[in-house]
């Protein structure tokens, strides 16, 4: 392996120059919001930006002599934005292709190849490229992409000579802005918003009578519904090849307050004052609304998903129950954050969470466990302390609060790269069994939930799942009684 001693990070102001150069705007890169609730639990740096990178850098180098005739690559793990890649080049013989990795923290995240000869020429002519991409990534589903096809947006060559420079006096800039558009084609066209680009294998073409700005013909050639996989075909004036991706399982939506009600009784959770954590979707939604639809009230928190969280309150003072929203961030002191709170908590449920599903190179990081840690063990001990204040003995109410811990059945059925969360889980759940002999005020509750739908389990593949309504509303009822 040949080290090149190339390094960078992608911050938000690189993350929007390629979004806007390549007119992928995927939430799953740009939407904070929207990305946790995605399997890779916040935003990512398009791989195509990553190839295309590791590719300038070769230029600059001077490792691209010759012509390049053929460009594939594989996307094997997200890079998150601030995570720093490294590039290196593998050893070959003189006649083999060049092959380079980009790696995080010393796993491989992206593997290439780079083959030499003389370009084919253009066999067809392209149509002109849309004016502007798409604004929206489009929402279709698995059958929705069956014999689809159209024109993507190609941004235009200035603006790939300036964000690539050397690159673009090897292989040319409307190479590279079709080369982008790939990833616009997988981000926004097919399979589109529930998108994750797999891999590429590209033919360069002889672009040298090229018309100005064409766009990117695309159309699905192969769809393998078990694993949700799809294949594209694309040809544009530059480029001619093959896309693969695979179809993400959409966010879960949790049931309706409205469906909900038909399982609780109107007055089962009436004089229940329940502090929600992490209840602007998943679990901590549902729990809030299970507990307003028995005559309980709720305050849910959020970190950053302020509008879900409004969401989640309107509906449930639409169905006649009662609820309110706070942030909460679980990095900061609960004291002064509680303060918004409009009544004493009975309840505490707590749904905080981090990413759970790290790429890691090792079994242990160090860095990863101590934000678990954070999340699951002391920003829940911190949080009952501060509700329970300096009354040891009782709440507000004259009883001990009633706190939630959902553990998992993941420290018995634990995934492969799940050490520092297991770690954590166990961690907590000796927290909570001292905190229930040692500190009258709180009485802890810690179920090992069976894996439950939500936006961090749901995989490529759907899998066999407990309900979460069936799972949670008998966990309730012992805290209630």
């Amino acid at each position: 392996m040949t080290a090149l001693n190339r390094a960078r990070t992608v911050d938000a102001t690189l993350q929007e120059h390629f979004a806007a150069f390549s007119g992928d705007r995927n939430p799953m890169h740009m939407d904070a919001v929207a990305a946790r609730r995605t399997q890779a639990g916040q935003p990512v740096v398009h791989g195509v930006h990553t190839l295309l990178w590791a590719l300038e850098e070769l230029a600059h180098a001077g490792q691209l002599t010759g012509n390049v005739a053929q460009v594939k690559a594989k996307f094997l793990k997200w890079v998150y934005l601030g995570d720093v890649a490294t590039l290196d080049l593998l050893d070959r013989e003189p006649d083999e292709p060049l092959r380079l990795e980009v790696a995080v923290q010393g796993l491989v995240v992206l593997t290439a190849e780079v083959l030499f000869g003389e370009r084919r020429p253009r066999e067809s002519t392209s149509a002109p490229s849309p004016a502007t991409p798409r604004a929206q990534a489009l929402d279709l589903s698995l059958p929705d992409l069956s014999d689809r096809s159209g024109e993507a947006y190609v941004a235009p060559s200035p603006q790939a000579e300036q964000l690539f420079p050397h690159l673009a006096k090897v292989i040319g800039a409307a190479t590279i802005a079709e080369v982008a558009a790939c990833s616009y084609v997988i981000g926004m066209e097919v399979p589109g918003l529930h998108s994750m680009f797999s891999k590429l294998e590209l033919t360069l073409l002889d672009a040298t009578q090229s018309a100005s700005h064409a766009a990117l013909h695309y159309a699905v050639s192969y769809i393998d519904e078990r694993f949700r996989k799809v294949r594209i075909a694309v040809e544009g004036s530059a480029i001619q090849g093959m896309l693969e991706a695979f179809m993400r399982v959409p966010p879960v939506r949790q049931a309706s307050i409205e469906l909900i009600s038909n399982f609780v009784q109107p007055q089962e959770f009436a004089g229940m004052h329940a502090l929600v954590l992490g209840g602007s979707r998943g679990l901590g939604e549902l729990t809030a609304k299970l507990i307003a639809a028995g005559g309980g009230s709720v305050t849910l928190t959020y970190a950053i998903g302020r509008l879900e969280a409004e969401a989640v309150v309107q509906e449930i003072r639409a169905g006649g129950g009662t609820a309110n929203a706070i942030p909460y961030d679980v990095h900061q002191p609960p004291a002064n954050q509680l303060r918004a709170l409009q009544a004493a908590p009975t309840h505490l449920f707590y749904f905080a969470t981090s990413t759970i599903f790290r790429p890691k190179p090792n079994v242990l990081s160090a860095p990863v466990l101590a934000e678990f840690l954070r999340f699951y063990v002391q920003g829940f001990y911190d949080l009952c302390l501060a509700l329970i204040g300096s009354n040891t003995t009782t709440t507000e109410s004259g009883k001990p609060l009633s706190a939630l811990y959902p553990s998992t059945v993941f420290l018995e059925e634990r995934p492969a790269g799940m050490a520092e969360y297991a770690m954590a889980k166990a961690a907590g759940e000796q927290l909570c069994a001292d905190m229930n002999l040692y500190v009258p005020g709180v009485r802890v509750f810690v179920p090992r939930l069976p894996k439950l739908p939500t936006d961090q389990t749901a995989g490529v593949l759907p899998e066999r799942e407990t309900d979460a309504l069936e799972a949670l509303l008998p966990v309730l009822r012992t805290m209630m009684n």
